[in-house]
């Protein structure tokens, strides 16, 4: 896939479903890491908006953690950082639309969209592993503008 300049976008389904229909001791979804590790370009995502909206805390958390929606360790040994989970859900995905020049990061000459989170995500002193799934958005700026606010 590297070399004929293809990637992948990468949806954890598996975070809903389980490790159901996995082969006993085989990591249950995307292989994240190992894809990362490859050079292949690389994004994430849902595809839950075709049936319902799913939080993108549950799949970064999935990300990062491993873990299913039970607790449950289903895809080990392919977990990522916190820094790399939110860089695949973001910035990466600019990629496939042939955007990254113009979003995905905060830089001079690219849209200024952005969220604020309602704690630090980077900090796992702050936010647990567990506590990923809590985080929200208290302003949210497309585009310039605010399109969405919970400050006081």
């Amino acid at each position: 896939m590297k070399a004929i300049g293809v990637g992948m976008a990468l949806h954890g389904w598996r975070y809903l479903q389980g490790s159901q229909g996995t082969p006993a001791g085989q990591p249950a979804g995307p292989p994240y890491r190992t894809i990362l590790a490859s050079g292949i370009h690389v994004g994430a995502g849902s595809d839950a908006g075709d049936i319902s909206v799913l939080d993108p805390w549950f799949e970064i958390y999935y990300m990062v953690t491993g873990k299913d929606c039970t607790g449950v360790l289903i895809n080990s040994g392919e977990q990522v950082t916190r820094e790399q989970a939110l860089r695949m859900y973001t910035a990466d995905n600019g990629w496939f639309f042939h955007e990254e020049n113009e979003l995905g990061s905060i830089e001079t000459g690219k849209l200024g969209d952005l969220a604020v989170l309602s704690d630090n995500y980077f900090d796992p002193k702050r936010v647990s592993d567990e506590e990923i799934k809590q985080l929200k958005s208290v302003l949210t700026v497309v585009g310039g503008r605010i399109v969405y606010s919970d400050l006081h």
